[in-house]
């Protein structure tokens, strides 16, 4: 049952704005590069300036954002071993890395904590118990991707084509890190944002990141000759559907070994933010910089059709290790 709600409730809406855009590029022949400017100029810098300011920090949110970083930089160190293994070109290994490292947090990650938090086992006499402090704990791990993806994946899928300091010139030339200074000055001085007229804008337009990113990837996966037989995708799927969450488990091991303990309900949600499928944002940078977009397409594509068996296999091993 649970299983059919994971894909009901956030699987079938993606892919349903995936098939619009195929649809739309297939009619209209439109172009994937207007809506990545659309995106990451507007669209996404309004969605981390939100997520940031609405989350609440505490020290254990610390401690999920710090296992989060770590747990992507172990991921990349990975992904860029197996890359030189594979004979890689310095550019697709960059795409390989991004599809690695890089999750979906934002659009399914977020979603699927507040679906398995609010349904049996989790639910006590009608109420709800767990599903705060789990959204705080998937809240974090969102900012800490948002933060590295819009910033660190940019230069590295710019760096596949570019200069290492051409590359982070463009990163600089994007609104992104200075949201990202902006929320966080907001926040220490206490302003109210949501008592100006721009909070409003805020919210529509991250309410409106799922829609826009996923029709861009359909439009780009009619562009590309995706065909689910590229054994470089299958391996990228492997280390971001299992190799996730196994790293996942190994930080939270070590973090209690280092005298760190954290709430089950912690674990749990750090575990299954771990085997959420590719950042499709991966594309939208792919494209930017003509770095192997049907790659990058291909291996997007295949996680997340994937995860539809891995998340659900995930959630259950996270409530034996972790039980509550």
């Amino acid at each position: 049952m649970e299983f059919l709600q994971i894909i009901s409730n956030n699987i079938l809406p993606l892919l349903t704005f995936m098939a619009i855009g195929y649809a739309l590029d297939m009619k209209c022949k439109l172009q994937v590069a207007a809506l990545s400017k659309l995106t990451f100029f507007i669209v996404l810098p309004s969605f981390i300036f939100y997520s940031i300011y609405v989350v609440r920090l505490d020290m254990s949110m610390f401690y999920v954002f710090g296992l989060a970083m770590v747990q992507m930089f172990i991921l990349g160190w990975i992904s860029a071993a197996v890359g030189k293994l594979r004979g890689f070109s310095p550019g697709k290994i960059e795409a390989f890395k991004n599809g690695v490292m890089f999750c979906n947090n934002g659009n399914i990650g977020v979603a699927l904590i507040a679906l398995v938090f609010s349904n049996a086992p989790y639910v006590v006499d009608g109420e709800t118990p767990y599903l705060a402090m789990a959204s705080a704990a998937a809240t974090m791990s969102l900012v800490q991707m948002n933060m590295s993806l819009n910033t660190l994946g940019l230069y590295q899928a710019g760096k596949g084509k570019l200069t290492a300091r051409d590359a982070l010139s463009v990163v600089f030339h994007m609104p992104v890190p200075y949201v990202i200074g902006a929320v966080f000055f907001v926040k220490w001085i206490g302003f109210d944002m949501t008592e100006t007229f721009l909070w409003p804008v805020f919210q529509n337009s991250a309410n409106a990141l799922a829609a826009i990113v996923m029709t861009a990837l359909g439009m780009q996966i009619h562009k590309s000759k995706v065909s689910f037989s590229d054994l470089d995708g299958w391996i990228g799927c492997v280390f971001r559907l299992i190799g996730g969450p196994a790293v996942g488990y190994g930080m939270i091991l070590a973090a209690e070994m280092a005298g760190i303990r954290l709430d089950p309900v912690i674990c749990q949600t750090i575990l299954i933010m771990s085997s959420v499928p590719s950042a499709v944002n991966s594309v939208l940078f792919a494209v930017e910089f003509h770095n192997h977009e049907d790659f990058a397409t291909e291996l997007i594509m295949m996680s997340t059709v994937l995860s539809c068996i891995t998340m659900t296999g995930t959630i259950y091993m996270a409530r034996i290790l972790f039980p509550i």
